[in-house]
Parts: C-alpha cells; structure tokens; sequence
C-alpha cells in the first residue's frame, strides 16, 4: 500500500496547543498508511521521539517558518495547517493551485464579535471570508462551534474532536475538596480575577495556577496567601500537578473544546466550567463534572462540594471515563476516516 504523505503544519518541539495536538497526530497516525511532514524550531525545548520527516526553522525564523511550511506544502499531497496566524493566504492559494487536499480546524467561535474573537485578528469579515475561501475542509472541533459558524464562512457537518493522551496523566485520588487548579494564559479572556474572588472566599482552599502571560504580575499583586502561582510547566510537570489535584476550573466566557479538562480527566480530575461555549456536549452536569452559569453558582457548587465530598468523588471517577473516551488512540480514527474522505 502506498503511503499518504501528510504535512502537520505546527512545530512539534515547541509546547502551545496547536503544537501539541499536532505532536499528537504525529504519534498516533497509523504509519503503514502515512508518512508524516512536519516543523521544529530553533527555540524548542521538546525532544522528539516520533518518526517524522522535519523542517528545522533557523534563524531568522520569520523567514525560515515560510520556507517550512513551502516545504511541506510541496512534499505532501494531504496539508493540516490549524495554525491560522502563521500561514499567509498566499501559500493556501499556492497549495490550492497544485491540487493538495487542505483542511484546517476551528477551535473558537470564528464568527463571534462580543467577546475574543477572529474577525479581528483577520482585521475584518471579509478577509477572514476571503482566507478561508482557501481552504475546502474546515473541521469545527465540537458540534456547539459548527452551530455557530454564521459568517458565511461553511464548516464541514462532522466535528474533529481534539484527544487527550491518557498514559502521561496519572490517576488523582480525591477524598475531599482542598486543591483547585486552573490551567492556560494568564489574559483576560481567561476570567481569572473570578478565581481570585473565590481564593478570597474560600480562604481554607488553596488555588493552584499553571501558565503564564500578560496578567500574571497584577494577578500576583492582588492574589491572596492561598493562591500559588507556577508560570508555565511542561506537560509532564502539569501532569504531576494534576495528579496532586481535586478540582479544575475554568471560567471564560468564550472557548472551543478545552484541551486541559481532557488533561484534568485524565488525571481523574472533574472541571467546572460557564456554559457559554456549549460545553454540555461532553460535560454533564453533576456527573463527570459541573456546567454553571455564572458566579454565584460557582460559589454555591464549591460549598455543596466541600459539605458533600463524595459529590465530588463520583464526578472524579466519571471525568476519568470521559478522559478514555477521548484518548488519542479512539479519536485518531475519526480523523483518519475524515482524511480519506477530504475533497
């Protein structure tokens, strides 16, 4: 059987989510069926122990990321590029005209304008349109997002759901409530002045913070004595805190499919989370994990939880299932399937 040559346009050695989901694929894909293309960078910190074909990017790397992702649009039939800011509509078109398959995915609300949002990053509707005109199969990665998608910008009808990879996560054993975690980028978007509200009130609590950016210094500056910060972790550092943990929240308003509740869960690890990004779809409410709607919620839950431990303890073991369901080695075969079927 001749293999399929397939180009994962992200840099494999350099930890953010695209990133990572791409290492991901790169492990996963059956390699009787592909040969995998892909990027590194000089900057990386990774070490890589998949078998893959890949484009080390120099200095300067503004120019050498161009001349990569070249080099993977010219070697593979099949393109994945998930990393919408780094390609240029020139290189879709280019990789349009020699005939490769592209497809893309879309992990936030592409069409929403009242909270973070793409239209802006693109500097408007038209060229966000116009960009991904490009692009023949655009994957939303949760069937809330594809609902979404009402800026005449057509999404395919099947999801691609994003997968965990269970083994690096080991199994939390939770007995009562006293460690919270949050995962991502210390911005704005992420509502993490609501978590320092609650580290306030729930002084016998302690609040665990994983990540960095732009708000981390104020977020310090204002955060009370239980709230420990730890900037940015590798994977395998974030999985043994998780490992050390009995509840995950997230309280933005605005997301696609968070990669860090399938971490949490696989660490037996139940999230809660706003219901303003249809995360009903794989979190059910008191089951594997807690879907509110706004503060006081959060904070009459938290309460329940800490006079009702076993509440928690069977959210746990239900989150941890959830977490199987999305392993990586279940999910790859969808996006084989949706592979062989790209127009």
């Amino acid at each position: 059987m001749r293999k399929r040559k397939i180009f994962l346009g992200a840099y494999l050695n350099y930890p953010n989510a695209q990133n990572l989901n791409c290492l991901a694929l790169a492990k996963y894909l059956d390699k009787d069926k592909f040969e995998v293309f892909a990027l590194s960078t000089h900057f990386g910190t990774r070490s890589l122990d998949v078998n893959v074909n890949l484009f080390h990017c120099k200095r300067p790397f503004r120019i050498s990321k161009y001349i990569g992702f070249i080099w993977g649009v010219l070697n593979c039939e099949i393109i994945y590029l998930p990393k919408h800011r780094e390609v240029s509509g020139w290189l879709l078109k280019f990789a349009q005209i020699l005939g490769k398959k592209l497809f893309t995915t879309i992990e936030i609300n592409m069409c929403d304008v009242s909270k973070y949002n793409m239209i802006s990053n693109f500097s408007g509707i038209e060229n966000l349109k116009k960009y991904f005109s490009y692009i023949p199969n655009i994957f939303g990665i949760s069937k809330y997002l594809i609902s979404q998608s009402n800026c005449e910008v057509k999404l395919n009808s099947n999801p691609l759901y994003l997968g965990v990879e269970n083994d690096i996560f080991q199994s939390s054993s939770i007995s009562k409530l006293s460690n919270i975690v949050f995962v991502g980028s210390l911005i704005k978007r992420k509502n993490l002045n609501e978590i320092l509200d609650l580290a306030a009130k729930f002084h016998m609590l302690k609040f665990h913070i994983i990540g960095n950016g732009d708000l981390r210094q104020e977020l310090e500056m204002n955060a009370t004595d239980n709230v420990i910060f730890y900037g940015r972790l590798t994977q395998g550092r974030i999985a043994d805190v998780l490992s050390e943990m009995d509840l995950h929240i997230l309280l933005s308003r605005s997301e696609g499919f968070p990669k860090v509740i399938l971490e949490a869960a696989a660490a037996a690890v139940p999230s809660m989370v706003y219901n303003d990004y249809g995360a009903e779809e794989w979190i059910h409410h008191n089951k594997n994990g807690f879907v509110l709607s706004r503060k006081q919620e959060v904070i009459e839950k938290i309460n329940e939880l800490i006079l009702n431990p076993l509440l928690l303890v069977s959210n746990a073991k239900e989150a941890f299932k959830l977490a199987k369901k999305f392993s990586w080695r279940i999910q790859i075969k969808e996006w084989e399937k949706e592979i062989s079927r790209l127009r």
